[in-house]
């Protein structure tokens, strides 16, 4: 007569085969995660970084398009010792006067330092007026004042991307310029 045995529950062997198996699928699926969040953090940061280009862009077509006549752009010294060659000039743009009559002014220069466009107010640059800084990773900046368009070029540093520069170049329009274009 033969006893028979409940074979219920797992051997040794099963189970060492099965741990084997569940940690090469966790130490993959561990892999592709690391990989997939470096990857998400490289893009965030990119995304910001093109995010301060963006900002400092529409700042500055906001006010180039609020202005009226060519006449009120110019050219003046970057007031940073650290400026480089290409960016040793800081646009000013006339935009009213003092009770005095002076001229006020609003300058974007970039300060190679903090890698940002700095943005001030005032009748000239002076390191004790309060500035603010737009965008980021802002290498350097070279303007082009013309009869009808204020351009500027940009060169940009990605961080997210190995320290990498690239130029981001735009062309505003002024507002005499667009009120023409509109009239028929």
């Amino acid at each position: 007569m033969k006893i028979w045995k409940s074979e219920m529950g797992f051997t040794l062997v099963e189970l060492t085969v099965v741990m084997a198996v569940m940690g090469v699928f966790i130490t993959a699926m561990t892999s592709t995660l690391m990989v997939a969040f470096d990857m998400h953090e490289e893009i965030v940061q990119e995304n910001r970084e093109h995010a301060g280009a963006v900002l400092v862009t529409q700042h500055l077509e906001r006010l180039v398009k609020s202005s009226d006549r060519s006449m009120s752009f110019g050219l003046t010294d970057n007031p940073l010792n650290t400026a480089s060659n290409s960016d040793d000039k800081a646009l000013s743009i006339e935009v009213g006067t003092d009770l005095s009559g002076n001229p006020l002014c609003v300058f974007y220069y970039v300060d190679p330092d903090k890698k940002a466009m700095c943005f001030e107010y005032g009748s000239s640059i002076n390191p004790s007026n309060p500035k603010v800084e737009l965008g980021s990773g802002i290498r350097s900046v070279s303007w082009e004042i013309g009869t009808k368009s204020v351009g500027c070029t940009l060169v940009l540093e990605s961080t997210a991307a190995g320290g990498t520069t690239y130029t981001e170049s735009m062309k505003f329009a002024l507002k005499s310029e667009q009120a023409a274009k509109s009239t028929p």
